[in-house]
């Protein structure tokens, strides 16, 4: 992309200045290496392009050009740090009416040992129409900070962070990235030679996007922490590498990601990951998690952390000795998935599963859960709800099944099994023959059974049966504690005699 630039104006390039300090405004002031440093005012160099550090072949320099005061510049391209020789170039757009329009490429870091910064201050505005923070150049670096309230940075088209080196961007306190297509750490090199990081960061912080949004890929990994701030993508991707992982971090009030189309994390062979901490929300419309060894995974581990997803979650998995579950809930999180959960091999490596999904302390709601066998799922604590389980259901240590609440009824396709510190949660809307679980295979009971109201002004009357369990296999064992809070007619008590034979419970005269 630095090729297009070099061709806008190869005049301006062959040139050969170096400013030791000038202004063409008080709003507009050029220091040290800058080309062209005194353009007519305003600022307008189009057709030409705007050097700022490494603009003479031969000579390393450093330069900076300050943009204030409602000042404005219009360039056809830029490179801050190079592109002729080793430098170091920033560009300072700051305060409310003070604006940088940039038509093609915005290149920071456009050589060899180069670096480029530009920061976009309190209200002010750039437009750039390709960004690349740190070019394709051994020891380049390039940094974007947006900060302050109205502060924003557009890019039009594509924006590339990260690339043979390393790169950063920093939205902060209510600042605002505009950009289309994103490859966040995405390239060819294998090697990881630097750091890729983004932030938002602050009540009102946002980076909106609108086409392609990848993160790691082709050999780098990317971290991209959100606290408190708002990212707002289309369709997304989570990638790394065989040496680091790319990682979304969410957290914080008000954190939040919102992707209403596909979101895939993990890769056939990198990783990827997205973390939600404390308060920290995921929405999104549809989910692959592709997982070898645990390498892609999402994982909710702090308090009201949260994942909403309106369709389907698929997860390949090839997990014999997984790093993470692909699902790992823990630490008061919860998840809502309003489609189907469903846990299958990775294509070509149907190699053994262990706890794709771990469930422990937090709460999983799905419209169905598909898994291959017992091994995919872990319920260790927490709240489960589904109106679907493929597959035996192990629910022996501290979990709590909860059926009636999101769903009116659950079918378990395997056997159920409850031990003496889990439980049971029917919530039961009035009378009725069909079991509100049924579990289609043996049944092994032990632990708590609560029954409530969906209604708590409803009253049972004299005869109503309720069948709260079904199966097809054996029974074994019973509830150690049996807690019925269904409101009855004066008069009446709930007769539970055949909730070991019919797992019906019945309204009779006390």
């Amino acid at each position: 992309m630095s090729q297009h630039v070099r061709c806008v104006a190869p005049a301006l390039f062959a040139a050969m200045w170096v400013s030791a300090a000038g202004a063409a405004r008080a709003d507009v002031t050029a220091s040290g290496d800058v080309w062209p440093a005194s353009p007519a005012d305003p600022w307008d160099l189009v057709p030409s392009a705007l050097l700022v550090g490494g603009t003479t072949q031969g000579v390393p320099g450093s330069g900076s050009l300050l943009v204030s005061n409602r000042g404005t510049v219009h360039s056809a391209a830029a490179i801050l740090g190079g592109p002729w020789d080793e430098g170091d170039g920033t560009v300072e757009v700051t305060g409310y009416g003070s604006t940088w329009i940039n038509e093609g490429l915005l290149e920071l870091g456009g050589h060899e040992s180069s670096t480029g910064t530009l920061i976009v201050r309190r209200g002010a505005q750039v437009v750039t129409g390709d960004l690349v923070v740190s070019g394709p150049y051994p020891h380049t670096h390039g940094t974007v900070l947006v900060e302050g309230y109205d502060a924003t940075l557009t890019s039009r088209s594509m924006t590339h962070i990260g690339h043979m080196w390393g790169g950063r961007l920093d939205l902060r306190r209510g600042a605002t990235f505009f950009s289309h297509d994103v490859l966040f750490g995405y390239t060819g090199y294998r090697t990881p030679l630097g750091p890729i990081h983004a932030s938002i960061t602050g009540s009102g912080t946002s980076w909106v996007n609108t086409g392609i949004f990848n993160v790691g890929g082709g050999g780098r990994a990317a971290q991209i922490s959100i606290y408190r701030g708002e990212l707002s993508t289309v369709n997304a991707a989570v990638v790394g590498n065989n040496y680091e992982n790319s990682v979304v971090t969410v957290s914080g009030w008000g954190g939040t990601w919102t992707n209403p189309g596909l979101l895939e994390v993990g890769g056939e062979a990198g990783f990827g990951g997205v973390v939600l901490g404390a308060h920290g929300a995921l929405v999104t419309g549809l989910t692959v998690l592709r997982s070898r060894a645990g390498a892609g995974y999402i994982l909710l581990d702090d308090v009201d952390s949260s994942w909403t997803n309106d369709g389907d979650v698929v997860v390949l998995a090839s997990l014999s000795s997984p790093v993470y579950p692909a699902l790992h809930i823990d630490g008061g999180g919860s998840v809502s998935i309003g489609g189907a959960l469903q846990v299958a091999p990775l294509p070509g490596d149907p190699g053994g599963s262990s706890w794709a999904i771990y469930l422990k302390n937090g709460d999983l709601t799905a419209g169905s859960i598909e898994l291959r066998d017992s091994t995919d799922f872990s319920f260790v604590e927490g709240r489960l709800e589904t109106g679907f389980f493929g597959g035996a259901l192990s629910n022996t240590i501290f979990g709590a099944l909860v059926v009636g609440e999101v769903h009116a009824s659950t079918v378990i396709a395997g056997s159920y099994g409850q031990g003496r510190l889990a439980s049971m949660s029917l919530t039961v809307a009035g009378p009725s023959a069909a079991p509100l679980l049924y579990v289609d295979g043996d049944v092994s009971l032990d632990g708590a059974l609560e029954v409530r109201a969906e209604d708590a002004s409803f009253r049972f009357q004299a005869g109503d049966t309720v069948t709260l369990l079904g199966w097809s296999g054996a029974l074994a064992g019973s509830f150690s504690e049996v807690n019925i809070a269904l409101p009855l007619a004066p008069g009446l008590v709930w007769d539970t005699s055949a909730l070991y034979s019919t797992g019906e419970i019945v309204a009779v005269p006390d």
